[in-house]
């Protein structure tokens, strides 16, 4: 580990600073100013950079824990039996005199997914097991296995194929006569029932969850990850902020989009590939050589194969965005675009206008990360100096990584242009992280119905991070792997705000804690509807009232408010004098309760998003039983996302 006693008491402070050279600090209005500045000082450079120990294959350590493994297989403990397997193939060395071990690791592992019903990852683990070393005298467990899977999915076709696998590979198998025959005796009356069927076929297998999916009402021409029902509009008070094109119905898909970068928070790095975030639970995982490393010994975290990685894990390369060769390219159109920002162009729209306008927003390109929003007017010396200090420690991380291509030692202060840039970039990005960077979450399930939402690292969005806050959000997202997919849970009405939620939620905080935490967070004061109205917290809710809109034709937008134990069908606006008929919305109303009391989530999402839709035309914000049915909405909407298994729960 680098330890970093800069850091240890919080960050570099005021104090540690001559009042003459803070005032010269604090006139900066440049990154690259701010950063030379602190890296020059004795300060910075008080702390130890010692790369620490590499994690290190260990055959020995690989084989205790495959046998402990083995150990909690036969008494029945698959879960525990897997979480072993998983580590004993992470410390196998990957060398061709270790293949066998590794290949009997995996295979065992096979077996515990299978008694864990996750048929679809043992069968991705036997077809691994195939490229390795396994031994030939056992192959027909791992077929055999196959088989069983297989059945179990209903892929019957493929399945009849691999039981006479089994039945052949049996005759290579080291046996006794009497147990081998019984083997063969139940596969032979497993192909005879099979065989039975003239016509036997596959039934369909069901989506695969790294299939993302489409945006709904086609890809917008001038925003490549966002629906063409999404606008982006832009003022001085908000930004940009997306709104709605045309008219939305809740569950409209409005922006799929793959991470421009993600991280993996550390505790996960033993259960999840760190490049595309699957579990390891439920996907065939395996060490890095596989995705691309070339040295066996030197990867330290779990890459699994999985339909989410493009195998882009080259970082020699040119012109992939990690090296600095890269960096080095587009430093004049950097400089370009610095210049359009700060100086050519002084307000917002214009900046924006002359920057983004001559070409299509591609969230996948460095230049719609590198202008995200960083609210650098509104940050004090001392976060300034916690900001720059922390750039300061990451860049002399990268100084000893090699990735300058230069002599790792940190002796001296001296700075070269290519320094300056990367330092620069480095402390940019620290600032726009505060408020674009977005948490990926997986949704764990317990056996009783149960859900918790789990933090696994973080990952940057450009076209997301253009959606604006509300305390009652319009959208909701999920994750496939590092992807995120945002879907709309409400109706929104053309021109009218698609917003996110940045943490605070009115059904749970009151206003004046959601908008100091916006206000010290976000630099920004809340006006959405919850903080003008300051709606009651979902507990708060009278749920004996119901709040109708008013329908008599005439454009009036009055709320009509009504006992919910009313005989009345029909109810006179005080406004405008007409009529609103609330029979339908009560009828729609039972059948939500209905649906909440019985706790049917997991009934189809369609059905969820009727009842809303029709809420939305009878019923006003905020009313208990609508944001009951779109709560519902939103988990459905994250089972269709990243999962796991609660801790403690059987699978």
């Amino acid at each position: 580990m680098f330890s970093n006693n800069i850091f240890s008491s919080g960050h570099l402070r005021k104090s540690n600073i001559d009042p003459g050279q803070l005032k010269v600090f604090s006139n900066f209005q440049k990154d690259e100013d701010r950063f030379s500045f602190v890296f020059a000082l004795a300060e910075s450079h008080k702390f130890e950079m010692n790369p620490g120990p590499t994690a290190v294959k260990d055959g020995d350590v690989a084989k205790g824990l495959k046998d402990a493994g083995n150990r909690a297989f036969q008494s029945g403990d698959n879960k525990s039996a897997l979480a072993l397997y998983n580590k004993s193939v992470l410390k196998t060395p990957w060398t061709s005199a270790a293949s066998r071990d590794l290949s009997v690791s995996v295979a065992n592992r096979s077996a515990a997914l299978y008694h864990l019903k996750q048929y679809q990852p043992a069968l991705d683990d036997i077809a691994f097991v195939s490229t390795l070393d396994y031994p030939l005298e056992l192959n027909y467990k791992v077929l055999d296995r196959k088989a069983r899977c297989l059945l179990a999915m209903n892929q019957l076709k493929d399945a009849l194929e691999a039981f006479k696998a089994t039945l052949k590979a049996l005759d290579g198998a080291k046996l006794p006569d009497e147990r081998r025959m019984k083997w063969q005796s139940d596969i032979q009356i497993m192909i005879a029932m099979l065989a039975r069927n003239k016509e036997l076929t596959n039934d369909p297998l069901p989506p695969s969850v790294t299939v993302l999916p489409h945006v709904s009402g086609g890809r917008n021409k001038h925003y490549e990850s966002a629906s063409a029902a999404v606008n982006v509009c832009r003022s001085e008070e908000m930004g940009r902020y997306a709104v709605a094109a045309i008219d939305i119905k809740a569950g409209h898909t409005v922006v799929v989009e793959k991470a421009y970068c993600s991280v993996l928070l550390a505790e996960h790095r033993a259960t999840h590939c760190f490049h595309c975030f699957n579990s390891v639970s439920t996907s065939s995982t395996i060490y890095a050589p596989q995705s691309g490393v070339s040295s066996p010994g030197s990867a330290v975290g779990v890459w699994s194969v999985c339909d989410l990685s493009d195998g882009t894990t080259d970082t020699v390369s040119d012109k992939h965005p990690t090296n600095i060769r890269y960096f080095l390219d587009m430093r004049e159109q950097l400089n370009t675009s610095a210049i359009l920002s700060q100086t050519l162009c002084p307000t917002l729209s214009q900046q924006e206008d002359a920057v983004y306008e001559p070409r299509v927003y591609q969230g996948s390109h460095y230049l719609s990360m590198y202008h995200l929003v960083r609210h650098h007017s509104h940050r004090s010396i001392d976060d300034w100096l916690q900001r720059t200090g922390m750039a300061v420690f990451l860049f002399r991380c990268l100084q000893v990584s090699g990735y300058f291509g230069e002599d790792s030692s940190l002796s001296g202060t001296h700075l070269n242009p290519d320094h300056l840039l990367v330092g620069g970039l480095l402390l940019r990005h620290l600032q726009s992280l505060q408020f674009n960077a977005h948490e990926i979450s997986e949704l764990q399930l317990g056996n009783k119905g149960e859900s918790k939402s789990v933090f696994l690292g973080g990952g940057l969005y450009p076209t997301l991070a253009l959606f604006n806050h509300s305390c009652n959000p319009g959208v909701t997202r999920y994750f496939r792997g590092t992807s995120v997919v945002v879907r709309t849970v409400a109706t929104h009405r053309q021109g009218e705000m698609l917003a996110e939620n940045y943490g605070p939620i009115f059904t749970q905080d009151p206003r004046a804690h959601r908008q100091a935490t916006l206000r010290e967070q976000y630099h920004f004061e809340c006006v959405c509807a919850p903080c003008r109205q300051d709606w009651p917290k979902f507990e708060d809710m009278n749920p004996g009232l119901l709040r109708f809109r008013c329908d008599s034709g005439d454009g009036c937008s009055q709320v009509l408010e009504v006992a919910a134990e009313t005989d009345q069908f029909m109810v006179q606006c005080p406004t405008c004098r007409g009529y609103t008929n609330i029979l339908k919305g009560l009828k729609t109303l039972q059948v939500a309760s209905s649906l909440a009391e019985k706790g049917r989530v997991s009934e189809a999402l369609s059905k969820f998003l009727d009842i809303l839709s029709v809420l939305d035309k009878t019923l006003v914000p905020p009313f208990r039983d609508y944001h009951l049915c779109q709560q519902s909405v939103r988990t459905c909407m994250l089972k269709l996302g990243n999962l796991g298994t609660l801790a403690g729960a059987s699978t």
